[in-house]
């Protein structure tokens, strides 16, 4: 479930969807004006089409941040929620501002405010950013948002920072590889390890089987799933199941919106 946060005095002032007036409990009773209730039900769709954004977003793993033109933190799903929280590549500082953990080129805050003022047709930028842990960088893309204008209110939205992290790891996905294209049990435990990044070698070591075992279940897996080369299977897996696959299965309840506690 993706987490809204804003910060403590932002949220009453600068709401970027509203609040739903009406809690699930305290729908009319039937009978009641019919427009009272369509009215109530319209206004929590906006706050509930946000949801499924974000939960979108978490399940492939890709960090979202709202800020406003200056960098102020506006919204952040799960995702990027952890990713602020770890302080390793991005992180908030202590007056709310986005901001990278070790000095860059460009600079994170200066990228922002210039796709907010670049031309129609420029709008958005993309940034390495190298982390203190000195595992591979975050990509960081910035888009500006359509029509804002941050002269008019400075507190506004105005850019969406997309985070992604090549370090995290595919998640198993061996149900649904057979389900997708019939495989045996070791043929999608075997073809979720190639996913991974594994070598056939160190996949041979972790299944506890012999090469040519493992080269005989390959073959099978380019059969089944119809390529040739073990470089289209991954590619194809990875595409057809790969990014949804890695949701976590334990993630938070509905309805977990909360304030920022970083």
């Amino acid at each position: 479930m993706a987490m809204l946060r804003s910060l403590p005095n932002l949220a009453m002032r600068t709401p970027v969807i509203p609040e739903p007036r009406t809690q699930v409990g305290d729908s009319p009773a039937i009978g009641n004006n019919d427009s009272t209730s369509c009215a109530a039900a319209s206004n929590r769709r906006p706050y509930h089409l946000l949801i499924a954004g974000f939960e979108a977003l978490d399940l492939v793993n890709v960090g979202l941040v709202v800020t406003s033109a200056s960098g102020q933190l506006l919204l952040a799903n799960r995702t990027a929620e952890e990713i602020l929280r770890l302080r390793d590549g991005i992180e908030l500082g202590p007056t709310g501002l986005v901001r990278t953990s070790l000095k860059c080129t460009p600079n994170l805050n200066a990228l922002m405010e210039a796709v907010t003022k670049a031309a129609s047709g420029a709008r958005d930028s993309v940034l390495p950013v190298r982390r203190p842990s000195g595992r591979r960088p975050l990509t960081a893309i910035v888009r500006a948002v359509e029509g804002a204008v941050p002269e008019v209110d400075p507190l506004a939205p105005a850019t969406l920072l997309f985070i992604l992290d090549p370090e995290i790891s595919v998640g198993s996905v061996e149900a649904e590889l057979r389900q997708l294209y019939g495989l045996t049990s070791m043929e999608a435990c075997l073809a979720n390890l190639l996913m991974g990044g594994k070598a056939l070698d160190e996949c041979c070591k972790i299944l506890g089987i012999r090469r040519s075992t493992a080269r005989t279940h390959l073959q099978h897996l380019f059969e089944k799933v119809g390529v040739q080369r073990q470089s289209e299977l991954v590619s194809l897996l990875l595409k057809s199941i790969g990014l949804v696959g890695t949701v976590k299965k334990t993630g938070t309840s509905r309805g977990a919106y909360r304030k920022p506690n970083i």
